[in-house]
């Protein structure tokens, strides 16, 4: 990735870029960047390009800056925190804060990014409680160092605070941590059903299973396409299950996808067996 200002810093002019423009040399990629001869092929040249675009004082953030921090899973839009006299750049989703502090920035892998608790206080903006559970359970996972004491502070004030402040008031981080999407999406079937919520990836009998109620006594195990397709899954997944039913426990497995396509099917099966009693 280049920008028209590092080309000029090289004495090269407009009309010097206009004729590798055309000549397919330079790729447009946002207002005055370019990709030498091809567009960005990886996620990082996505996030230089639009550190380039935004200037020496723009910083990713929001869920681009949680996706750096392995928060979040990365999303398609690119979140920038700009100055506030900053204009909008087409691609790009920016953001103007009114303050912005010098602990708030930070590098990772060469780019600039908001620090975690910086991100996890933009990512209240959403107001998508499960965002801001998973990006603490990710920290946790991640031994990533997230002050929730002084993020609790600094938002008192701030608008759409409530939810973040109930999150941490509430939420014990890495207790709902998942590995997949359809993970996620079971997660949010068992909460919008009311169903009590289980424990995630707990070790139990050597293994590590994805969803347990001990209450109920009830694993739940979710078959992702890579795993299912694999030689001997089939031989796996039965002796996961033996194990589970052998420690007095009722096992229950779901496809990924039926978790995404099915979920009334499923939601009623695990309630089924959760209200059972047996």
């Amino acid at each position: 990735m280049v920008s028209v200002l590092q080309l000029h810093d090289l004495d090269l002019e407009n009309d010097w870029v206009k004729r590798r423009v055309a000549m397919g040399w330079l790729v447009h990629v946002f207002r005055g960047v370019y990709g030498i001869g091809h567009p960005p092929r990886t996620r990082r040249g996505w996030y230089v390009a639009a550190l380039l675009a935004g200037g020496e004082r723009s910083v990713l953030s929001h869920t681009t800056a949680a996706a750096v921090h392995e928060l979040l899973r990365p999303s398609r839009q690119v979140h920038l925190t700009v100055p506030r006299t900053a204009k909008g750049i087409e691609g790009i989703r920016t953001h103007r804060p009114r303050t912005l502090r010098p602990d708030d920035v930070g590098v990772v892998d060469g780019l600039r990014v908001t620090s975690p608790a910086r991100t996890l206080i933009d990512l209240a903006d959403f107001r998508k409680r499960r965002m801001l559970e998973r990006a603490i359970d990710q920290a946790e996972f991640h031994r990533l160092h997230l002050p929730l004491g002084e993020v609790h502070d600094r938002i008192h004030r701030r608008p759409r605070s409530r939810l973040l402040r109930s999150v941490i008031a509430w939420h014990v981080a890495g207790s709902t941590i998942t590995e997949s999407e359809a993970e996620e999406l079971f997660l949010e079937v068992v909460r919008r059903a009311g169903l009590p919520s289980p424990i995630t990836q707990l070790g139990m009998w050597g293994r590590r299973r994805d969803f347990v109620w001990p209450a109920q006594r009830v694993v739940v195990e979710i078959d992702g396409r890579q795993a299912h397709d694999r030689d001997g899954a089939f031989e796996r997944d039965a002796l996961r299950d033996a194990e589970v039913v052998i420690n007095g426990h009722r096992p229950l497995r779901f496809t990924r996808r039926a978790v995404k396509f099915d979920q009334a099917y499923v939601e009623l099966a695990l309630r089924a067996v959760l209200e059972s009693g047996y």
